[in-house]
């Protein structure tokens, strides 16, 4: 029986992570990671959602034998809002994929293609365990510049109102890992925040969670000065007996 997209889906994020973390020395860069499937993101995006300063990457994961025709209208809607721009097609063959699997003889058969170019019999293929590595390697090695990553947005959102636009919210997750720290992860009210610079979120999310650990301590503190000072005087103070 072949697996289905979500156990795909959650063997291809450990293997990306296990990639970053074998490749990335001292410093790891923050990364957004997200699992759409299944949420308000799911249908105007797609399933996962993945992006740092070296790359983003919007992923579709379905079965060979899933019939359906949603993906293929998704497609024609998309290619129909590219019609004629050639910078936005690059863009989409770079950043937005599509990923088929399949089993066979107990082995994972994969299909890794751009998405514009999945009903294509011909385009060019990859298979998940090289896009797993050539992502891991961009995360941690390339970066992105201002005007390439104002593209990217651009075509995000493209690809969200060809699909009927954003409709309804999710919120996401930054993670970042440190020797120092570990990991951390701080909350994103809503995931089309990740569109923003990562630096940007970074800096906005993890000062938040800053101020927020300072306000927690003190008044933690507060209490315990409270409780240690009611426990004293039931110590201390006058007893009465009849």
């Amino acid at each position: 029986m072949d697996p289905y997209e979500n156990i795909v889906i959650g063997n291809f994020l450990y293997s990306l992570g296990l990639t970053v973390g074998q490749l990335s020395g001292k410093d790891v860069r923050p990364m957004c990671i997200n699992l759409l499937q299944q949420s308000p993101m799911d249908r105007p995006l797609g399933d996962v959602l993945v992006e740092n300063a070296g790359i983003t990457r919007l992923i579709e994961f379905k079965r060979e034998q899933n019939e359906s025709v949603k993906e293929e209208t998704k497609r024609l809607k998309l290619s129909r809002a590219l019609q004629g721009d050639s910078r936005m097609q690059s863009v989409s063959r770079e950043i937005h994929w599509y990923i088929e699997t399949s089993e066979s003889v107990a082995n994972l058969v994969s299909r890794v293609v751009p998405y514009l170019d999945f009903a294509d019999d011909d385009a060019t293929t990859t298979t998940l365990e090289r896009f797993t590595e050539s992502s891991g390697r961009d995360a941690v090695m390339r970066a992105i510049d201002d005007e390439t990553h104002a593209a990217y947005k651009q075509y995000l959102k493209l690809v969200a109102y060809s699909h009927g636009e954003l409709q309804g919210a999710s919120g996401g997750l930054v993670v970042s890992y440190s020797k120092d720290e570990g990991i951390r992860y701080v909350l994103l009210s809503d995931v089309r925040d990740l569109l923003f610079d990562h630096r940007l979120v970074r800096e906005a999310y993890f000062e938040r969670v800053r101020r927020y650990a300072k306000e927690l301590n003190h008044n933690r503190a507060l209490k315990h000065r409270g409780l240690s000072k009611t426990l004293e005087l039931g110590r201390d103070g006058p007893s009465l007996s009849l």
